[in-house]
C-alpha cells in the first residue's frame, strides 16, 4: 500500500512539474553577438529563467550576414523571434505593419512598470524611443556607443602624421600612407553612419519628418559624396573588409586606420605594432556626432509572450545587469539609474580609452528620426557610397539615393 501511495505521489509531483514546465511561456531572442557578449546574454537569460517560472527566455545565435532580412522575413510570417537587440531605426519598418509591441503600456503600468528607469534617460534618447509614425514606444536602448577612430600609432609616428581631427586630415593622412606603404589609409565599418555624419555635419541635414523627404539633395552633400568616391578610387580609402568588420584587416596592417564602433575595441589585437584611438571628426560646418542607442525591440506575438518579453527587458535594464552589459559591450549606459549604481561606478572608474573617445563627442551627439522608410534611407546612402567608390558620378548616385529614399519615406 505504501508503495502504491509513494508511486502515486511521485506521479502527481511529476505531472505538476510537467504542467509548470508546460505553463512557462517561451520568449526567444535572436542575436549575432559573439564571445563575451554572447556569453553575457546567455547568462542573463539563465539567471532570469531561474528567478521565476512564468517565462523561459531562449537565446539563439544567428548568422551576421543578412541578419535583418532574415528577421523581417521570419517576423512577417509569424515565425520569428520575440526580441532582437538593435537600433530604433530598425523598428520603424515593422511599426507600419503593426509588428512591433508598444512597450509604453508596460513601462508606465503602476504594477509592473519601470517608469523611474525610463525617466532617467536623457531627453534626446527618450525622443528617439517614441520617434515613430504612431508615437508608440517601440525601442528601448540598453547601451550607447558611437564611432571612434582606430589608428596604427606606430605607422603614424613613423611617417610623422598627426592624429586626424577633420575629414580632410583623414584624407591627407591616407594619401601619405598609401604613397609610402601601398596600403589604404582609411576605411569605415559602417558606410551608412559615415555618410549620415558627412551629410549632417556639412549642413545639408538628413530627413524632414513633416514632408517625409530627405534634406541632403544639395551641392555640398554631393561634394562630400564625390570626396569619398575620389579617395576610394585613388586607393587612399578601402571599401570592403575581408571579414564582417575592419578589425581583422587593421590587426594585419592591411589598413592604417578605420572608423568603427567603440564596442569593437576588444577585437583589436595588433600584429607587431602599437595602436591608439581618437574621437571621430565631429564637425565640418555643424558639430554633430552619431549616438548609437542599441537595445531591445519586441515583435508582436500574443499577450503572454509580449508580456514575457517585457519582463525580461525590465530585468535586462536593472542597474546591475545593465552595467554588466555595458562592460561586455564596451559601451556606455544611457540610464541615470544605472550610472548611479555601484556596479557602474566600478566600470566607469576604469573607463577604456575607446569609451573616453566617445565621451569626448557626447556633447554634440544626436539621434536620427525612426520613421517609416528611415532604414531604407540608410541603405540608399550606403549604396550611393559604394556606387561612387566604383566610379559612378556623384550627382547621378545622389539622384538615385534621393529618389529611393523619398519613395520609401512616403510609402
Amino acid at each position: 500500500m505504501k508503495k502504491i501511495i509513494c508511486m502515486a505521489l511521485a506521479l502527481t509531483f511529476a505531472i505538476a512539474a510537467f504542467a509548470c514546465a508546460q505553463a512557462a511561456t517561451k520568449v526567444t531572442i535572436w542575436h549575432t553577438f559573439t564571445d563575451a557578449q554572447q556569453a553575457a546574454l546567455e547568462k542573463y537569460a539563465a539567471d532570469f529563467n531561474a528567478s521565476q517560472s512564468d517565462y523561459e527566455v531562449v537565446v539563439e545565435s544567428q548568422a551576421y550576414s543578412g541578419f535583418l532580412d532574415s528577421v523581417y522575413n521570419a517576423v512577417a510570417n509569424g515565425v520569428g523571434p520575440n526580441i532582437i537587440i538593435n537600433y530604433a531605426s530598425t523598428a520603424a519598418d515593422y511599426v507600419k505593419d503593426g509588428l512591433c509591441v508598444d512597450l509604453s503600456k508596460y513601462v508606465f503600468d503602476p504594477e509592473i512598470g519601470m517608469e523611474e528607469v525610463y525617466n532617467s534617460l536623457p531627453e534626446a534618447i527618450k525622443t528617439e524611443t517614441v520617434g515613430f509614425i504612431d508615437g508608440g514606444m517601440h525601442a528601448l536602448p540598453a547601451v550607447t556607443t558611437g564611432p571612434i577612430l582606430f589608428y596604427n600609432k606606430t605607422l603614424f609616428d613613423e611617417l610623422g602624421i598627426a592624429v586626424p581631427t577633420t575629414w580632410d586630415e583623414i584624407a591627407e593622412a591616407s594619401k601619405k600612407i598609401y604613397e609610402a606603404k601601398g596600403i589604404a589609409g582609411f576605411a569605415a565599418d559602417s558606410l551608412t553612419d559615415m555618410m549620415q555624419s558627412l551629410m549632417i555635419q556639412s549642413g545639408a541635414g538628413y530627413i524632414d519628418v513633416d514632408s517625409k523627404s530627405v534634406l541632403f539633395d544639395t551641392d555640398t552633400a554631393k561634394g562630400w559624396l564625390k570626396w569619398f568616391g575620389d579617395n576610394c578610387q585613388a586607393g587612399y580609402f578601402a571599401l570592403n573588409p575581408t571579414g564582417d568588420y575592419w578589425s581583422n584587416d587593421f590587426n594585419a596592417q592591411l589598413v592604417a586606420c578605420y572608423l568603427g564602433s567603440c564596442a569593437g575595441a576588444p577585437y583589436i589585437s595588433p600584429d607587431g605594432f602599437e595602436y591608439d584611438v581618437a574621437p571621430m571628426p565631429k564637425a565640418i560646418d555643424i558639430a554633430w556626432f552619431p549616438s548609437w542607442n542599441r537595445g531591445p525591440i519586441v515583435f508582436t506575438k500574443d499577450e503572454a509572450s509580449d508580456l514575457g518579453a517585457y519582463m525580461f527587458i525590465k530585468y535586462f535594464l536593472t542597474p546591475e545587469v545593465n552595467a554588466d552589459w555595458a562592460a561586455a559591450m564596451n559601451a556606455l549606459s544611457p540610464y541615470g539609474t544605472t550610472q548611479a549604481s555601484e556596479a557602474y561606478a566600478a566600470f566607469a572608474a576604469t573607463l577604456p580609452d575607446s569609451l573616453k573617445a566617445v565621451q569626448d563627442n557626447l556633447d554634440v551627439a544626436g539621434a536620427l528620426p525612426s520613421i517609416t522608410g528611415s532604414y531604407a534611407v540608410r541603405t540608399a546612402l550606403q549604396d550611393a557610397a559604394i556606387s561612387v567608390a566604383g566610379g559612378m558620378d556623384a550627382n547621378d548616385a545622389m539622384a538615385v539615393c534621393v529618389s529611393a529614399s523619398n519613395a520609401a519615406l512616403q510609402e
